[in-house]
C-alpha cells in the first residue's frame, strides 16, 4: 500500500473526538472440566459463573446479543443473556421425553457460531461434522458439512466465518485449518495444510486487518497468517494454549486446558506480559475458551446475499448510540497500524462513507448492486471515533 494512501485513509477516518466511558469488561473463561462458563473482573478477580455447562467450549455472540455456549458432554448449546449473564435454557437440545431428534444428532459440540445468513452453525467433534440451525428457533436444519467432508477430522472450538465469508475449521486430529464454501459449505481445501509448523489447532482469532491467529496446541505455539494463507510467524510460545482473545489495549490472552491460567502477550511484540488474575483459584479447570463481556466487538455485517443484480442488506452494530460512523470503502486489504496502540486498519480505501448509528448502536441499509457487479471484491471496515475502535474485516466478492 502507498504510503500517500495510508496517510489519506487514516486522516480520514481519524478525527478528534471524546471517548466514551464503557462499563468495565469482564473476561468469561469456559472451564471444561469445572463444566462452567467462569466470570474474571477488570482487575482479574472472580465473580463467580454464568452457570453450569458440562464440557463448556467456545462461547460466541449472537445477532440478538446474548451469549451462545457450547456443551460438549450435554450435546447442547445454551443461551445466556449477553449483558446480565442470566442463563435463558438450552437453544439447540434434544428433548428426550419426544421420539425425534431435535438436535438433528448432535455430539459433542465445540463451537456455535452465526453465519452471514443468521443460522446458527455447530462443530461437532464426535461426527466430524458442522450442523446448522435455525438462528432464531435452535431447530434442526441440516448437516451442513456431512462427516468427514473436505478431511475434516476434529472440528474443534474455534471455528469461525473468516472475513470472505467462508467457514474456518481447525482440524485437530489431522493438524490443519480447513476452509469451506460459507454458502455451500464446499470443500474449499486446507487453508493451513499440514506441516511440522503446526500442531493439534485448536482456535482460531482474526485480527482487524485479516490476519489470523492460531493455537497450536501440539506444539506450544501461537501462529499468525495472512488473508491468502501465508505463514507470518510465531507470535509467541506458551504451554498447551486453546482459547485466545484480542483484549483491551488491543493485547492477546490466551489459556490453556492444561494449566487453566490465562496470560496476556502484547498485542505487537508477542512479549509476556503476565497472567491475569487467578483463574485456577477462581475454580476454572480445563480452560478452554476466553471472551469479553459485554460484547466489545464493533461488528461489521458483510452484504447479504452478496450477489449481484439484487438487493444486499448491510450494516453495522455495537456503535455507539446515535453516533456518527465512518465506513471505509476499498478495493484491496491493507495492513496498517491504527492510531490506537496494538490495533491495525485492514481497507486501501478508495471512499470514506459517513452514516449515523441509531439509538441501538446499530447502523443497516437495503443497497442495489448492479449486475455488472458480479466478480468484482469489495473490502469494508468501520470505525466508531466515539468509541475509539474499528470493526472486523469484510471481504466480499459478489456472485
Amino acid at each position: 500500500m502507498d504510503p500517500s494512501t495510508t496517510r489519506r485513509a487514516l486522516a480520514a477516518l481519524v478525527v478528534l473526538s471524546s471517548v466514551t466511558v464503557a462499563q468495565d469488561p469482564e473476561l468469561l473463561v469456559s472451564g471444561y472440566t469445572s463444566g462452567a462458563v467462569h466470570v474474571l473482573a477488570a482487575d482479574g478477580s472472580s465473580q463467580g459463573t454464568l452457570g453450569a455447562a458440562d464440557g463448556a467450549q467456545s462461547v460466541r455472540y449472537g445477532p440478538d446479543g446474548h451469549l451462545y455456549v457450547c456443551a460438549e458432554e450435554q450435546d447442547e448449546v445454551l443461551r445466556f443473556d449477553g449483558t446480565t449473564g442470566a442463563p435463558l435454557g438450552a437453544f439447540v437440545r434434544d428433548d428426550p421425553l419426544t421420539p425425534q431428534d431435535e438436535s438433528g444428532g448432535l455430539d459433542a459440540p465445540t463451537a456455535a457460531v452465526f453465519g452471514p445468513d443468521g443460522m446458527l452453525y455447530v462443530a461437532s467433534f464426535s461426527l466430524d461434522a458442522v450442523l446448522r440451525y435455525d438462528g432464531v428457533t435452535g431447530a434442526y436444519v441440516d448437516d451442513f458439512i456431512p462427516s468427514g467432508t473436505g478431511a475434516i477430522n476434529g472440528p474443534d472450538a474455534g471455528m469461525d466465518f473468516g472475513p470472505d465469508g467462508h467457514l474456518y475449521i481447525p482440524s485437530f486430529n489431522n493438524n490443519r485449518v480447513l476452509r469451506y464454501h460459507g454458502k455451500t459449505g464446499a470443500p474449499m481445501g486446507a487453508f493451513v495444510p499440514q506441516s511440522l509448523t503446526i500442531s493439534r489447532p485448536r482456535c482460531l482469532r482474526w485480527r482487524g486487518d485479516g490476519v489470523l491467529y492460531v493455537t497450536s496446541w501440539g506444539n506450544n505455539r501461537i501462529l499468525r497468517y495472512d488473508l491468502d494463507g501465508n505463514f507470518l510467524g510465531i507470535f509467541a510460545t506458551t504451554a498447551r494454549p486453546s482459547g485466545i482473545a484480542f483484549g483491551p489495549g488491543g493485547h492477546v490472552y490466551v489459556t490453556s486446558d492444561q494449566s487453566s491460567r490465562v496470560l496476556a502477550y502484547h498485542g505487537t511484540t508477542g512479549a509476556f506480559l503476565g497472567e491475569f488474575g487467578d483463574a485456577p483459584s477462581a475454580g476454572v479447570v480445563g480452560a478452554t475458551w476466553l471472551e469479553w463481556r459485554p460484547d466489545p466487538e464493533l461488528r461489521f455485517h458483510r452484504p447479504w446475499p452478496g450477489t449481484a443484480g439484487v438487493t444486499n442488506a448491510v450494516g453495522v452494530s455495537n456503535a455507539t448510540p446515535g453516533g456518527l460512523l465512518h465506513l471505509a470503502l476499498g478495493l484491496a486489504p491493507a495492513s496498517v497500524p491504527f492510531s490506537c496502540p496494538n490495533t491495525w486498519f485492514g481497507v486501501d480505501p478508495l471512499n470514506v462513507l459517513l452514516r449515523v448509528a441509531d439509538a441501538g448502536g446499530a447502523w443497516s441499509e437495503d443497497v442495489p448492486v448492479d449486475a455488472t457487479a458480479v466478480g468484482l471484491t469489495l473490502v469494508l471496515q468501520a470505525y466508531d471515533p466515539a468509541g475509539a475502535c474499528l470493526s472486523n474485516l469484510v471481504v466480499t466478492t459478489f456472485d
